[in-house]
């Protein structure tokens, strides 16, 4: 289980370190490039006003909320991104590919692929937050003399590593998906559509008095991207949550890979029977 969880490591090592340092850019120059134009962050406060900025949770009232905004508020998105690709990828893509047939046939559980998978996916979603979290930090350290601030850079470098709980929810429902899916495809749709509603559903429900009974409904909901994120910090019953839901996502992964025919890409419910594609 050890070899085969350092063979999954060595897999996304390259993804790690091509998401990490690209997307370190993110901070750095938006971090970087604040003290340039911060006596013209006031002529921002009304376009901010407009509902497009609002649905995806864009402010820049300051500094705090600026580095929220663009930062805080856009690395889990593209992590998630990640998080999508690799977890769908990891069960469905390996069957599509023939690599899974193979690894299924070592002589351990099931149950142990899917949890092997699964700490490599976390590993490398905490370690992609980071590489982020330190170019971000080691920016604003740079710049801080320049800003009126009450945020130190430990707070930016916790602020994006806290993300993590959020993307691996994502990264297991992805997982989940994979294991359930008849394909990649289908699985990556699935998985696509669930960020994507759940980023734009959480700031949307955020802003109708009317659709705030459903934000629980969202993952999003439960990581503060806003400048109180920022400086005070997660809630910690909102991220035992996204831990809930992905040990949760994890389990049904467990479950269906358990009952999987592996190579016919069929659907749960269609065990026993191939797909028609699969008779030809």
């Amino acid at each position: 289980m050890f070899n085969l969880l350092l063979r999954e490591l060595r897999f996304r090592r390259n993804a790690i370190i091509g998401w990490g340092i690209g997307l370190c850019f993110l901070p750095i120059i938006y971090v970087g490039i604040y003290p340039e134009f911060a006596d013209q962050m006031a002529g921002f406060e009304d376009l901010m006003d407009l509902a497009i900025y609002q649905a995806m949770g864009i402010s820049m009232g300051g500094f705090e909320e600026y580095v929220a905004s663009t930062v805080t508020n856009l690395v889990p998105v593209i992590v998630a991104i990640y998080a999508v690709i690799n977890g769908t990828g990891t069960l469905a893509g390996e069957e599509d590919n023939g690599r899974l047939e193979l690894i299924a046939a070592l002589p351990i559980p099931r149950w142990q692929i899917v949890a092997v998978k699964a700490i490599a996916l976390g590993i490398a979603l905490f370690l992609i937050l980071a590489i982020v979290a330190a170019g971000g930090a080691l920016t604003m350290s740079a710049i801080l003399d320049q800003v009126e601030t009450t945020v130190s850079a430990w707070d930016l470098f916790l602020s994006i590593l806290t993300a993590w709980p959020l993307v691996m929810a994502f990264g297991m429902i992805s997982l989940f998906l994979g294991a359930f899916s008849a394909s990649r495809r289908a699985a990556a749709t699935i998985a696509t559509a669930v960020v994507l509603i759940s980023y734009i559903g959480s700031n949307l429900t955020g802003m109708i008095t009317s659709l705030e009974s459903i934000q629980g409904l969202f993952p999003f909901y439960y990581y503060d991207a806003t400048a109180s994120g920022l400086i005070d910090g997660q809630d910690p019953v909102n991220t035992a949550v996204l831990l809930a839901v992905s040990l949760f996502a994890f389990l049904l992964a467990i479950f269906f890979f358990q009952r999987r025919n592996l190579t016919v890409g069929a659907w749960p419910w269609q065990r026993g029977k191939l797909p028609a594609d699969a008779k030809a």
